[in-house]
């Protein structure tokens, strides 16, 4: 009896649940299978025998990609279906979506602050990550430089530590060589390290970052670059008196903080400092006070004929132009012509219009680009932006790059008149408005060539990324930030040729009109 009562308990108690151990499956013919069952509405067997597996197989993936709470089509990544499928785990609800980074440090480089981010995130995906989650896995983005969506294995919070793992360590991936296109992330990393390292900075520090700060320790400028900015990182900088050698710092961004001491140091050392706001417009032209004014230079400029001035600006301007592009003498011989006999300021600015649309007709060039790139981005022929109908917000990056080399140039000749005692804005071409310095802007027509001729060579010789730009809401190009410092560098031209204008505008002033000569 008790023999028969172990034997009852044997065979008839509740059996033990076994986990199947089913062997892994390449990942694109998982996904295969997937669209097989969902997409074609084929029997197990026949997706059996069309993929080589049993068709056991295709009933266990396919009822653990309906348990995880996944539809087909599906946005999951390979990495994500491998980690659904094969952690020896189901995933009882669907995937996070993750948050796209390259947004978000954007936003914090636009000011918005990281709560509000995070609601507008909450907002659109009510089952996302938390407000402190979100916050580190942006944090351990930056760290690892790597992108989230395409390139990480994330591993859900546990009673161990967060960790990141990155995908396909031991695969390398050429771009240049391979058929795969690169991921969000890789072509960000690419492309900021590239630029990155084409930064030679001798005369002209530039810094990117949100969070950069200048101090002053023991009597030395520390330069801090931001912590955020991209997924380079910068070290800290130390300049000493009288031997950094450093004639200009230029900021790209605006979110962080000099102290006064700092300002103080700035201008004892004549350094200038120059902030541009994402879109390459100039924020901030450091100009320190200066010991004497110059009454009868400004009286000379209030006084002036600007008619004349402003034919003088236009004549040179057309010389330097026919100097880069010689193929422009003939035709600008006619428009220098017909300028001479016009007594009109609109009729010159008609003439100044017609000939830089000419000059700008000889820039035709194809840029040399990865697979990436916009179709509409790998032509350059027209400087005209359709948003405003002349140069400003530009819509192709050769204009954007141009428009960050001309902001900064007009800058400097701006801080460059206030030091030789002018007022930078009594201009006589261009319209007088509130807030623009009319002069130097002026000014900047005799060395708009000379700064064309230095950065569409440069332009020609680089091969361009979708990366390398971005592209706001109301269709403005503007530079990513390594890629802005670079810029400037290269279109940074010598401030002898500053000095040699503002001399020659100074002759005009007092009736000795000469030919400039870069």
């Amino acid at each position: 009896m008790r023999l028969l009562q172990r034997f009852s308990l044997l065979f008839f108690r509740k059996p033990k649940e076994y986990i199947v151990a089913y062997p892994s499956l390449p990942i694109e013919k998982v996904r295969e299978l997937l669209r097989l069952k969902f997409e074609e509405k084929l029997p197990h067997r026949i997706i059996g025998r069309t993929l080589g597996i049993g068709h056991v197989s295709v009933c266990y993936l396919s009822k653990k990609f309906v348990a995880s709470g996944q539809t087909w089509p599906t946005q999951l990544t390979n990495d994500e279906l491998q980690l659904l499928f094969y952690r020896g785990k189901i995933i009882s609800k669907p995937v996070r979506a993750l948050p796209d980074f390259d947004e978000v440090r954007l936003q914090l480089e636009n000011g918005i602050s990281m709560r509000k981010i995070w609601r507008t995130y909450h907002t659109q995906n009510p089952e996302g990550y938390s407000r402190s989650r979100f916050h580190e896995l942006y944090q351990l983005w930056l760290e690892k430089r790597l992108d989230m969506s395409d390139r990480l294995q994330v591993i859900s919070k546990s009673s161990t530590p967060t960790k990141i793992k990155p995908a396909m360590r031991n695969q390398k991936v050429t771009f240049e060589k391979s058929d795969m296109p690169e991921s969000i992330g890789e072509a960000l990393r690419n492309a900021e390290g590239y630029w990155h390292s084409q930064i030679d900075e001798k005369a002209v520090l530039t810094l990117a970052g949100h969070g950069a700060r200048l101090t002053v320790e023991r009597d030395e400028l520390i330069i801090n670059p931001g912590t955020s900015a991209s997924t380079v990182k910068d070290k800290a900088k130390k300049l000493a008196r009288g031997v950094h050698g450093i004639k200009a710092i230029v900021i790209v961004g605006y979110a962080g903080y000099i102290t006064l001491d700092a300002i103080e140091w700035l201008a004892q050392q004549n350094i200038a400092m120059y902030t541009l706001d994402s879109v390459g417009d100039l924020c901030l032209n450091l100009v320190p006070a200066i010991p004497s004014h110059r009454p009868f230079q400004r009286r000379a400029q209030y006084t002036a004929n600007s008619f004349l001035i402003a034919r003088s600006i236009v004549i040179e301007k057309l010389n330097e132009a026919v100097r880069i592009k010689p193929e422009l003498t003939l035709i600008y011989r006619r428009i220098l012509n017909d300028i001479s006999n016009m007594n009109s300021l609109e009729m010159l600015r008609l003439a100044e219009g017609r000939a830089a649309q000419l000059y700008w007709n000889q820039w035709n060039f194809e840029l040399d680009y990865y697979k990436d790139f916009p179709e509409h981005w790998r032509q350059y022929s027209n400087r005209t932006s359709p948003l405003t109908g002349s140069g400003r917000k530009a819509v192709h990056p050769v204009n954007a790059m141009l428009n960050y080399g001309y902001t900064i140039l007009a800058g400097r000749i701006e801080r460059a008149l206030v030091f030789e005692g002018y007022d930078p804005a009594a201009g006589a071409l261009h319209v007088h408005l509130d807030g623009r310095a009319s002069l130097a802007w002026d000014l900047i027509e005799l060395l708009r060539p000379s700064v064309d001729e230095q950065l569409m060579g440069w332009i020609q010789a680089q091969k361009w990324r979708k990366r390398d730009f971005e592209v706001n809401d109301e269709g403005t190009v503007y530079l990513r930030q390594q890629l802005a410092r670079v810029v400037v560098q290269k279109s940074w031209i010598a401030d002898a040729k500053i000095k040699q204008v503002i001399r020659w505008y100074a002759g005009l002033l007092v009736g000795r009109e000469e030919k400039f000569v870069t």
